[in-house]
C-alpha cells in the first residue's frame, strides 16, 4: 500500500488527534521511535495475566530471554505484600482473586503446594475463607470469579466473554465465593485463549527452577499468549518459600504480537508497546512511577471488561476494589540492561532503611551517653558544648532522614553503608551548623527546618518520603504516598515548637496576635498533613487539630475549660470528616485511603479495618519495648502537667518564666496522647514525638542554663 507524504506539522496534529480518540475509546495507543512518525491506534486486546512466583529482577538479569522481553515492554516493580507476614503463592493468587490483601498461608509453616481442583472446586476453599475472618482482612475471596462467572451482572463488557484460567494459581484467583471454578484448565491452551470464549485470562506461569530453561520457558509462554491476541501482564505473585528474600518483583506489560505488527507494518515488533511508549507502570493506588501492587492486577482486568466502572464488586456487591487499573507514565531507558539495573537499585531503596535506622540511632545514642558521662565528670564548657552537639544531632536526625533521599544513596556501590553515612553525617552537619550559627536558638533552627521541609514535601506529593528511613515501604506493605506515622510525629513536634517560638516573641505585644500565629503555623501543618494527595494522613489531623486549638486557646486565654476541650476534640473530628467527604466525592481511581475508608464504612467493611488497627496498636506491648516506650511517654506527660515535680531547677524556671512553654509542651503531650489512642501506631507515635521534642528541650535548657550560670 502506498504511503501519502504529508507535512510534518500536519502529521503531528493528526497523531495528537488519534491519541485523544484512542484514549476516549479505551483503545491502547502505541508509539515507535521518533523517526517512524505517527502510527495507527491499536485495537483493544484481551488482558492476560501471567503470574510467576519468585519472579525478581535478579532472575530477569540472569536470563537473556527475559532480558529480551524488557526491550518490548512497559516495566515496573510490583509489591507482593499481602495480609499475612509472608507472601506464599497462595497468598498472592488469593489477593488477585479478591482485589484486596488476603491471608492464605499458615505462619510457621512452609508455603507448600497450591490446592488442587476436584470436581470443579478448589480443595479446602472454606479454610481460606475462614482465615480471612480469623485475621480480619475483609478480603472478599472469589470476587474475580464472581465477575467472570456470576451471571448477567458479571458478564459485562467484551460481549459477555468469560475470564479464562490456566493452571493451579489461576484456579485460586478465579474461584467463585463457594470455591467453584469454571472456564478453567489445568494446563495452558493457546487455542482456548484465542477463542471468542475468553475475554481475558489468568495464567499460572509455574514455579521457577534453577535450570537454564526457566527464562526460556516463561518467554515462550509470553510469546504464545501474544500470538493469541493477548496483552500480557507478566508479574511476580509472591515468594517461592517462606525464607526467601522479601523484595519487589517484576511487572511487565507487552502488546499482542498482532498489534505490534499493525503498529509497524513489515517490521519485527521491537520496543513497541501500547499506551504510552516505553513507560513505567504505575496506578492510582501507588501514585509512584514504576510501582504497582497485586490488587492493581485485579482492577486492570475488571476495568478492561467493564470500562468506566472499575469499582465493580461482582454480583454480591462486595465493596470497592483496593487497587486501581495499571497504566504507563513517563519514559524508561531504551536499553534493557539499564532498565534492569534501575529496578535493582529501586529494590535497594526499600531494603536498607530499617536496619540502617537502628544502626544510626544506636550510634547517636552511644555518642550521647559518652558525652553525658564526660559532662557529668568534668562539667567544663567544652564537655557541655559536646553534649549539646550530640543532642542536636539527634534532633537533626529527624531532618536528615528525609534529605538523604536527595543523595540517591541506593545507586551508590554500597547502598546500606552509604545510607548510614549520609544520614549520620547529615545529622552531624546540620547540628553543627545550627550550634555555630544560631547558638541558643539552634533548637528552633532545626525545628523550623523540619517544619518547612515537610510542608514543601507534602505539597510536592511527598517525594522525600519514598525510600526514607521513616517510611514503611512497599516491601513491608506500608503506604506508597503521603505521611506515615513517623513523619507525622516529626511534623507535629516541628509545627508546635515553631508555633511556640513565634508566639513567644509576639505574646508580650498581644496575646491575640500570638494565638493567631499559632493557628496559622499549626493550621498549615494540619492542611498539608491531611489534604488528600499531600500528606493524606487520616489519623494525624485527628490528633494535631485539637492540639493546635488547645495551644492557641491557652496562648489567648491562659487557661482552658472542659467545654473548650470538648469543642477542640469535635473540631478535629469535623476536620477529618470534611476531608474524607471531599476525597470520597472524587472518582474512584482518584481517591486516597480517606475516600476508600468512607466507601468501606458505607459498605459495612470498616469494622474489620478498625480491628486490624487496634491489633497493630496493641502489638508493641507483646514485648518490653512497648512498655518502655509507654514509661517514657508517661514521664514526659507528667513533666508537662506537673512541672513542680521535676527535680531540675533549670526546667522549673524555664517553665514558669516563659509564658509559651506551658502551652507548647501541653500541646505536644495532647497530640501524642490522642495519636496513641486513635492511631494504629499506638504508643510508638508519642514515643517518636518525645524522641524529637526531648533533645530539643534539653539542648536549649543546657545552653540557656550555661549562660545563666556564666552571668
Amino acid at each position: 500500500m502506498a504511503l501519502i507524504r504529508v507535512p510534518v506539522a500536519v502529521r503531528r496534529r493528526l497523531f495528537r488527534v488519534a491519541a485523544v480518540v484512542a484514549a476516549v475509546g479505551g483503545v491502547a495507543a502505541a508509539s515507535t521511535p521518533a523517526e517512524a512518525g505517527a502510527v495507527p491506534a491499536a485495537p483493544v486486546a484481551k488482558v492476560v495475566v501471567i503470574g510467576v512466583p519468585g519472579l525478581t529482577w535478579d532472575v530477569v538479569k540472569g536470563s537473556p530471554e527475559l532480558t529480551a522481553l524488557v526491550d518490548e515492554a512497559q516495566v515496573g516493580s510490583i509489591t507482593v505484600k499481602t495480609a499475612g507476614p509472608t507472601t506464599c503463592p497462595i497468598d498472592g493468587w488469593l489477593t488477585i482473586g479478591a482485589g484486596a490483601r488476603s491471608w492464605g498461608s499458615v505462619p510457621g509453616q512452609g508455603c507448600g503446594e497450591l490446592p488442587a481442583v476436584v470436581d470443579g472446586r478448589v480443595v479446602g476453599w472454606r479454610t481460606y475463607v475462614d482465615r480471612q475472618a480469623e485475621h480480619h482482612t475483609a478480603a472478599p475471596l472469589g470476587r474475580l470469579g464472581q465477575i467472570s462467572q456470576g451471571g448477567q451482572t458479571a458478564r459485562v463488557g467484551r460481549g459477555g466473554q468469560a475470564i479464562c484460567g490456566f493452571g493451579a494459581g489461576a484456579a485460586v484467583a478465579l474461584a467463585r465465593a463457594d470455591g467453584s471454578v469454571v472456564d478453567w484448565q489445568p494446563e495452558f491452551d493457546a487455542a482456548r485463549l484465542a477463542s471468542s470464549r475468553c475475554g481475558a485470562a489468568v495464567v499460572d506461569g509455574g514455579a521457577l527452577t534453577k535450570g537454564d530453561n526457566t527464562g526460556r520457558r516463561i518467554s515462550e509462554l509470553v510469546a504464545q499468549v501474544r500470538s493469541s491476541g493477548g496483552r500480557v501482564l507478566l508479574v511476580g505473585v509472591g515468594q517461592q518459600s517462606v525464607d526467601a528474600r522479601r523484595e519487589l518483583q517484576v511487572a511487565m506489560q507487552l502488546a499482542p504480537e498482532t498489534v505490534a505488527k499493525q503498529l509497524v507494518p513489515g517490521a519485527v515488533a521491537k520496543q513497541v508497546v501500547p499506551e504510552g511508549g516505553r513507560g513505567w507502570l504505575t496506578s492510582a493506588s501507588t501514585r509512584r512511577p514504576g510501582l504497582i501492587q497485586l490488587s492493581d492486577v485485579t482492577a486492570t482486568i475488571v476495568r478492561e471488561r467493564t470500562p468506566g466502572t472499575s469499582d465493580l464488586a461482582g454480583a454480591d456487591n462486595t465493596g470497592p476494589l483496593d487497587g486501581s487499573p495499571i497504566r504507563a507514565v513517563g519514559e524508561r531507558p531504551a536499553d534493557a540492561r539499564a532498565v534492569i539495573e534501575d529496578r535493582l537499585d529501586f529494590n535497594q531503596r526499600f531494603e536498607q532503611q530499617r536496619p540502617r535506622l537502628i544502626a544510626v540511632a544506636m550510634t547517636i545514642l552511644a555518642a550521647e551517653l559518652l558525652a553525658l558521662a564526660w559532662f557529668w565528670l568534668k562539667r567544663t564548657p567544652r564537655s557541655r558544648r559536646t553534649l549539646v552537639f550530640t543532642l542536636l544531632t539527634q534532633c537533626a536526625f529527624f531532618v536528615a532522614v528525609f534529605l538523604s533521599t536527595l543523595t540517591f544513596w541506593w545507586c551508590w556501590p554500597a547502598p546500606g553503608f552509604a545510607l548510614y553515612c549520609v544520614v549520620l553525617g547529615g545529622s552531624a552537619i546540620l547540628a553543627g551548623l545550627a550550634q555555630v550559627v544560631l547558638k541558643r536558638d539552634a533548637f528552633l533552627g532545626i525545628a523550623l527546618a523540619a517544619y518547612l521541609i515537610l510542608l514543601a514535601d507534602g505539597v510536592l506529593g511527598t517525594p522525600l518520603q519514598f525510600g526514607s528511613m521513616f517510611t514503611d515501604g512497599p516491601i513491608t506493605g506500608g503506604r506508597f504516598y503521603g505521611f506515615g506515622n513517623s513523619t507525622f510525629a516529626t511534623l507535629a513536634v516541628a509545627a508546635l515548637v515553631t508555633s511556640g517560638a513565634v508566639a513567644q516573641r509576639l505574646i508580650g505585644r498581644s496575646r491575640a496576635q500570638a494565638a493567631i500565629a499559632v493557628l496559622v503555623i499549626g493550621g498549615a501543618a494540619i492542611v498539608v498533613d491531611g489534604w488528600p494527595g499531600w500528606g493524606t494522613d487520616f489519623g494525624g489531623i485527628i490528633a494535631l487539630t485539637p492540639a493546635v486549638l488547645l495551644m492557641a486557646w491557652l496562648t489567648w486565654r491562659g487557661s482552658v475549660s472542659l467545654r473548650a476541650l470538648i469543642g477542640e476534640g469535635l473540631a478535629g473530628l469535623l476536620a477529618v470528616a470534611a476531608l474524607a467527604f471531599v476525597d470520597y466525592s472524587r472518582p474512584v481511581d482518584s481517591r486516597s485511603h480517606f475516600g476508600t475508608f468512607v466507601a468501606k464504612l458505607l459498605d459495612g467493611d470498616a469494622s474489620e479495618v478498625l480491628i486490624r488497627k487496634l491489633e497493630a496498636a496493641a502489638q508493641p506491648f507483646t514485648g518490653l519495648s512497648g512498655w518502655a516506650m509507654l514509661a517514657g511517654v508517661v514521664l514526659w506527660i507528667g513533666a508537662t502537667v506537673l512541672p513542680g515535680r521535676v527535680p531540675f531547677a533549670t526546667y522549673r524556671r524555664f517553665y514558669s518564666e516563659l509564658p509559651m512553654v506551658r502551652p507548647t509542651l501541653l500541646a505536644v503531650s495532647a497530640c501524642g496522647l490522642i495519636g496513641m489512642l486513635l492511631n494504629d501506631a499506638g504508643v510508638a507515635l508519642p514515643a517518636i514525638m518525645v524522641g524529637f521534642a526531648l533533645p530539643l528541650l534539653v539542648a536549649h535548657l543546657m545552653v540557656t542554663g550555661d549562660r545563666s550560670a556564666s552571668r
